[in-house]
């Protein structure tokens, strides 16, 4: 698992901007969906964040990109799923379904992390 005060500055204050004066950060971790940047995967209170830093080519500017902002209430359910790389690894991809029928993927997230991650949104989302 990842430590708050350890992510990148311009993820923090990206995150501290998108929570609300009641929320509290409850789980953050890293997942992959390029080869070399990480998703840094931010689980409050209140919400689900996955960010990621981007750059501008050859600019050497960064931006933090907001790949998901959910609110529990707008989940309608959540599972694990492992393919044949995710068991080879001990790693897993956390589906987040939508109220709307859009679905979030945080691929390649480790086992362990997605179990707990897959634990505390299932607790939070409400069922219908």
């Amino acid at each position: 698992m990842a430590e708050f005060q350890r992510l990148p500055s311009r993820i923090r204050d990206t995150v501290t901007s998108e929570m609300g004066a009641d929320e509290q950060i409850e789980l953050c971790l890293l997942g992959r969906s390029n080869f070399l940047s990480p998703d840094f995967v931010v689980i409050t209170s209140h919400r689900l964040l996955v960010l990621e830093e981007r750059s501008m080519g050859s600019l050497g500017a960064s931006y933090t990109n907001i790949r998901c902002n959910l609110v529990f209430s707008e989940i309608s359910a959540v599972k694990l799923s492992r393919r044949w790389k995710h068991r080879l690894l001990r790693q897993a991809c956390v589906e987040i379904d939508k109220r709307n029928s859009d679905r979030y993927l945080i691929n390649r997230v480790s086992l362990r992390e997605a179990k707990l991650a897959l634990e505390l949104i299932s607790t939070q989302i409400q069922p219908d």
